[in-house]
C-alpha cells in the first residue's frame, strides 16, 4: 500500500476533450428543454392535470412538442452546433492532463482516505481482500431473490403515492471502502470504512418526511441537535463562567449500522409528541431501511437482522434517521442535564460546572443511557480543551480556533482549475470568512492561519487572510419564482460565450407580445454553469474500470461475436452479435454512386436490429419505420439498384439505474447534431427525445 501525493486537491477539474464537453452540453440542454416544454405545456393548458405531491421526482414521459417553442429550440440546437473551441492550457492544466493519463494507464487502484485528503495506491487483490474482510464482519450472504422482494415492496409504496411511473427500482450498486489513515495504528493494521451506495429511491420520500419531523422536534423541544459547527459555537458562547466548567466529549461507535428497527420505532413514537406522523409515513420510513449490500454482484445482508433492516451510510435519509434517533436519546439526557449536552449526528459534547468525581458519575450515566440501546461510546471527561468537528474549544480562556485532523494536508481548488470563474474568485473570501467565524478573536485567528495561507498560496491565490469579525445578519429578500435553470458545463477551452448567447436568444425568441413571454423571460429562464468531472470522479471511474477488467476480458472470445453461417456475409464483418452500439448504414446508389448515410443505435445485439431493418425494407407496411426504410423504398419505387454497408461507430453502455446516464443515446445525439455529414438521412431533431432504455427500470414496469 503506497501513499500517493497528488500535490493538489482532487476537486480540481482538468480541461475535457471537445467531444466530451459537447456530449455534456447536449445532455444539459436536453434536460433544460424538457423542463421548459413541461412548463409551457401546463401554462398553455392549466386544466390538463391535477397537482400532486411528487417529492421532487420528475416525470419520465416525453414532453409534448410546443409550437411556440420551436424557434427557440432550433436556435438552441444551432448554439450547440456553432460552439467554437480554443487552446487554453496553462502549466497547471498540463500537469492535470498528464496525471489523468498516468491514472488511466495504471493497473492499480487509488483509494481515498476516509477523513483526510490522501490517496493510497492498492492492487485489485488487496482491495478485494480489505473489502471482503470489512463485509464479513457485519454481513452474511443473502438469498438471490432478495432484491426482487425489495423492489416489489417499493412498487407497492410508489403505487400508493401515485409515483410508480417516476421512481426507479432498487439499483444494485457495488459497495466500496475508504481507508481510515487518521487512526494511530493504520500503518501496522489498516482499517476501512465500508460504504454501501445501493439505496432505494423511496428513501428520497423518507428524507422529506424526516426533515419535517426533525425541524419540528428541534423547534418545539429545545434540545441541542446541532446542524453545524456554527450552532456549537453559539452554544459554547452561552456557557457562563467557562473556566469553572469541564467538557465531556463522546463518539457513538458505528452509529449508523448500530441503529435497530426497535430503536427507530421508539424514536418515531417520541417524535409524535412534536409532529403528526401517519401510519403510511412510518411504513415508508421503515421500508426504506430494508437494504442489501452488493459485492461482486452478490447480495449481502446484516448478520444480526432477519428483516434486512440497515441504516446504510450514504443512503438518502441516513443523516435524517441519525438526527431523529439522536434527538430521542438527547431527550432522555436533557431531562437530567438540560441544555448542557448536545449532539451532532454521532458526535456528542457536554459541559458541566461540577467536581471531577461528579463529572465521572455523569459520564457513566451517559454511557448507561446509550448502552441501554446497544450503542457503544468512545468517551472522555474532565477536559478543559477539546477538538470537536472542525473547531478546538478551550474553556480555560473561553476561546475557540480552527482544528485540523492529524495527517491531513489542507488543499484548495487551484485558481487555474477548470471551474467557473465565479467559484474560484470567491474561494479566498469564503475561506477567510469561515476561518474568522471559527476563531474567537484576532490573536487565535492569526495563530491558526499559516497552514491555510500556505495552502491558498500553493493553489495560485495571492489573497492575504485577515481577521473579519463582522457578522452579517442582514435578512435577504426571498421571492419565490418558478425559474427554469439552464446549466451548461463550463470549460476554459470554449471560445463561445454561451451565457451571453443564451440570454440573447431569450430576448429574440420571446418578445413582449409573445404568447409565452410571461414564463419565458430573463427573470424566469436563468443560466448557471455546471462543472465537468473532477480528478476525484476520474479516479473513481478508473477504479471501477480496473475492478471490471476481468469481466470485460471475457468478451474477447471470437465465437461470441458472430453466428452467421457464412462469415464472409456477416453485415458487420464478424461482429454482428455485438451489443450496445451506435452504428452507421451507408446506402450507395448504383446509377450515380451517390451515398447517403444513416446513424442508429441498438441496446441489444446488432443482428436483431439488422433483421428489423431488413424486414422494413421488404414489408411495404413498414416503409415509414425509419428514415432509412423511407429512403430504401423511394429507391425501390424509382427502380434504382443500391447496396448497403454497415459499420460500428462506437460501443456505448445503455441507461442503467446505477449510472443514471445513457451513453448510447447521448453519443447518437452527438453524432446527429455535431456531425451531420455522417448522417444525411437522419432528419428528425433528436435533442429532446426521451431515452427509450430508461422505462424498464421504472417501478411501474418492474415484475
Amino acid at each position: 500500500m503506497e501513499r500517493v501525493n497528488l500535490g493538489y486537491s482532487a476537486k480540481n477539474i482538468p480541461i475535457a476533450q471537445d467531444g466530451q464537453y459537447l456530449k455534456t452540453l447536449i445532455e444539459k440542454t436536453e434536460s433544460f428543454l424538457r423542463r421548459l416544454r413541461w412548463k409551457a405545456f401546463f401554462f398553455l393548458n392549466p386544466k390538463s392535470g391535477e397537482a400532486k405531491e411528487t417529492y421532487g421526482f420528475t416525470s419520465k414521459r416525453s414532453p409534448p412538442p410546443i409550437m411556440e417553442l420551436c424557434d427557440f429550440e432550433g436556435r438552441m440546437l444551432q448554439l450547440i452546433q456553432n460552439i467554437k473551441f480554443k487552446k487554453n492550457q496553462c502549466d497547471f492544466q498540463k500537469k492535470l492532463l498528464q496525471d489523468v493519463r498516468n491514472i488511466r494507464r495504471d493497473d492499480k487502484l487509488l483509494i481515498a482516505a476516509d477523513k483526510t485528503t490522501n490517496f493510497y495506491r492498492v492492487d485489485a487483490q488487496t482491495y478485494n481482500d480489505l473489502t471482503q474482510s470489512s463485509i464479513t464482519k457485519e454481513y452474511k450472504k443473502a438469498p438471490e431473490n432478495i432484491t426482487t422482494e425489495i423492489i416489489r415492496e417499493e412498487r407497492d409504496i410508489a403505487t400508493k403515492l401515485d409515483l410508480a411511473d417516476r421512481i426507479e427500482s432498487f439499483a444494485p450498486k457495488e459497495s466500496f471502502i475508504t481507508l481510515k489513515d487518521h487512526k494511530p495504528s493504520f500503518n501496522n493494521k489498516p482499517t476501512c470504512r465500508l460504504l454501501n451506495p445501493a439505496k432505494s429511491e423511496i428513501g428520497i420520500v423518507s428524507k422529506k418526511i424526516l426533515e419535517r419531523i426533525n425541524i419540528n422536534i428541534t423547534a418545539k423541544s429545545g434540545i441541542n441537535q446541532w446542524k453545524n459547527s456554527d450552532s456549537v459555537i453559539s452554544w459554547f458562547n452561552a456557557i457562563p463562567d467557562k473556566s469553572s466548567h469541564s467538557f465531556i466529549c463522546f463518539d457513538i461507535k458505528d452509529f449508523y449500522p448500530s441503529i435497530t428497527e426497535q430503536l427507530l420505532r421508539k424514536a418515531l413514537i417520541f417524535a409524535e409528541k412534536y409532529d403528526t406522523i401517519t401510519d403510511e409515513e412510518k411504513n415508508i420510513i421503515i421500508q426504506t431501511k430494508k437494504s442489501v449490500l452488493f459485492h461482486h454482484n452478490a447480495p449481502w445482508c446484516k448478520v444480526n437482522s432477519e428483516t434486512l433492516f440497515d441504516v446504510a451510510m450514504g443512503s438518502y435519509d441516513g443523516a435524517e434517521v441519525c438526527e431523529l434517533v439522536g434527538s430521542f436519546l438527547l431527550s432522555e439526557l436533557s431531562t437530567k442535564y438540560g441544555n448542557c449536552i448536545g449532539l451532532y449526528r454521532d458526535d456528542g459534547l457536554a459541559a458541566f460546572n461540577v467536581t471531577p468525581r461528579e463529572l465521572e458519575i455523569i459520564k457513566k450515566d451517559i454511557c448507561k443511557t446509550f448502552n441501554k440501546y446497544n450503542l457503544k461510546l468512545t468517551i472522555v471527561a474532565n477536559k478543559k480543551c477539546i477538538d470537536y468537528l472542525d473547531v478546538t474549544f478551550d474553556l480555560r480562556n473561553a476561546s475557540f480556533k480552527p482544528f485540523m485532523k492529524p495527517n491531513n494536508v489542507t488543499q484548495y481548488v487551484h485558481k487555474k482549475s477548470n471551474h467557473p470563474p465565479s467559484i474560484t474568485r470567491n474561494i479566498p473570501t469564503a475561506i477567510n470568512k469561515r476561518l474568522s467565524k471559527i476563531s474567537s478573536d484576532k490573536k487565535t485567528f492569526e495563530a491558526a492561519i499559516p497552514p491555510y495561507q500556505d495552502a491558498l498560496r500553493s493553489s495560485g491565490y495571492i489573497t492575504r487572510l485577515e481577521y473579519d469579525n463582522k457578522q452579517e445578519n442582514r435578512k435577504q429578500r426571498t421571492r419565490n419564482r418558478n425559474v427554469v435553470w439552464f446549466n451548461p458545463p463550463y470549460s476554459t477551452s470554449v471560445a463561445t460565450n454561451i451565457g451571453r448567447n443564451f440570454l440573447h436568444l431569450i430576448d429574440v425568441c420571446f418578445p413582449r407580445n409573445h404568447k409565452l413571454r410571461k414564463i419565458c423571460n430573463r427573470n424566469t429562464l436563468k443560466i448557471s454553469y455546471s462543472c465537468m468531472p473532477n480528478i476525484k470522479s476520474i479516479i473513481s471511474a478508473h477504479n471501477k474500470a480496473v475492478l471490471n477488467k476481468r469481466e470485460t476480458s471475457n468478451e474477447t472470445d471470437q465465437s461470441t461475436k458472430c453466428n452467421c453461417r457464412v462469415r464472409n456475409e456477416c453485415p458487420l464483418a464478424g461482429k454482428c452479435l455485438t451489443r450496445g452500439l451506435v452504428y452507421q448504414a451507408t446506402v450507395t446508389r448504383s446509377d450515380n454512386n451517390k451515398q447517403e448515410t444513416y446513424i442508429g443505435l441498438t441496446e441489444n445485439q446488432f443482428k436483431t436490429r439488422y433483421r428489423n431493418h431488413t424486414s422494413s425494407f421488404r414489408n411495404v407496411n413498414h416503409r415509414n419505420s425509419t428514415e432509412l426504410s423511407k429512403y430504401i423504398w423511394n429507391l425501390k419505387d424509382s427502380k434504382i439498384n443500391h447496396s448497403i454497408t454497415w459499420k460500428i461507430m462506437k460501443r456505448c453502455k445503455p441507461y442503467s439505474n446505477i449510472s443514471k446516464r445513457c451513453n448510447l443515446c447521448i453519443h447518437e445525439k452527438f453524432l446527429i447534431i455535431c456531425h451531420p455529414e455522417l448522417c444525411s438521412l437522419n432528419g428528425r431533431n433528436e435533442l429532446v427525445t426521451t431515452c427509450r432504455h430508461m422505462s424498464k427500470f421504472l417501478l411501474c414496469n418492474s415484475k
